[in-house]
């Protein structure tokens, strides 16, 4: 408490919009909304839900909203990023607002949560699955095109069970647990994911692009527990809880708080104008457990630099987990 307390100092506290007192006001409409069961980590299973759209209309966000859109506007001006994408969603009420969220960057390494689904998914009618061991056999190195790289990497020749490639690719960021696991992946259950969540993906299309919303869906299904059953869905977010990458939406909140997030990079040359150039693509997307308020924050980003990309993700974090503090005071 003592170091939240010391991360939150000198965030403003005063008057305005709140999206949490919009949620005391209608705690009727959101009991009558969303019925969930508790007893779990990191998933809150979703028993009955019944839409509103005043929810997810409410103006406001707006203000919420504004503030994040400024940040981005000076990182852009600044000529820091060429494009910049967030999505935010209270996982709460509904509430939820996106800059740019239609727009759609090559999604790299985000596509690790898919291919651990499908997974997850033909476990739970075959639990025995997660036990058939699989080897990196002829298979170029992953690893080496990574800028952030694994802690720990599978090696050539030696077999793994399925269920620790599954962790090693998501904790670790692991390209060649990557790289075993989708080949061994019949291509209809991968689709089957996008296809049964409705996510505008095809896998089986080289370069293909995915906007943020589109994205949300596979940690949405995850926290409801809503796709994989409850013991799968609770290990699916723990796994990512272990994400070894600190330097995006992790760095922008303060110790302690716990996160289920996926960081992804990628690099490609594009022609502009006749001259080649490389684009650099990092991009973080999460559930942040803030107390009593937990929320799905992502981030997707393009420029020149990767470090100065993670830059601006660490602080679109920061300025959510202050918005979301400060407003958080109103309920106390």
């Amino acid at each position: 408490m003592l170091l939240l307390s010391t991360f939150a100092l000198g965030v403003f506290i005063g008057g305005g919009s709140s999206i949490f007192r919009s949620e005391v006001r209608k705690s009727a409409d959101a009991e009558q909304s969303a019925l969930r069961e508790g007893g779990f980590t990191f998933i809150n299973p979703l028993l009955e839900c019944e839409s509103n759209p005043e929810l997810s209309a409410s103006k406001e966000l707006k203000p919420f909203r504004s503030r994040i859109n400024s940040l981005v506007e000076r990182a852009l001006e600044a000529g820091t990023a060429e494009n910049i994408s967030v999505y935010f969603r209270d996982l709460n009420n509904g509430h939820s607002f996106g800059i740019n969220d239609t727009d759609k960057f090559s999604p790299a390494n985000l596509l690790k949560i898919p291919v651990m689904i499908a997974y997850f998914k033909r476990a739970e009618s075959n639990p025995l699955s997660l036990k058939i061991r699989l080897a990196l056999d002829g298979v170029e190195n992953g690893t080496q095109g990574q800028t952030n790289k694994p802690l720990r990497s599978i090696v050539r020749g030696k077999s793994y069970t399925v269920d620790n490639l599954i962790f090693r690719m998501i904790a670790y960021d692991d390209a060649n647990a990557f790289q075993a696991l989708y080949a061994n992946l019949p291509p209809e259950q991968l689709k089957k994911v996008y296809t049964d969540l409705s996510v505008d993906y095809d896998p089986a299309v080289q370069d293909n692009s995915l906007s943020l919303k589109g994205y949300a869906a596979f940690l949405r299904v995850l926290y409801n527990a809503s796709y994989l059953n409850r013991e799968l869905s609770e290990k699916a977010l723990k796994h990512l809880s272990n994400n070894a990458f600190r330097e995006g939406i992790i760095a922008g909140t303060p110790p302690g708080v716990e996160i289920a997030n996926k960081f992804g990079e990628r690099m490609i040359r594009v022609n502009d104008e006749g001259q080649e150039r490389d684009v650099k693509q990092v991009h973080d997307f999460g559930i942040i457990y803030f107390p009593k308020h937990p929320y799905l924050l992502g981030v997707m980003t393009r420029g020149g630099d990767f470090k100065e990309l993670g830059k601006i993700i660490r602080d679109i974090s920061r300025e959510v987990y202050d918005e979301v503090y400060r407003q958080s005071l109103y309920l106390r």
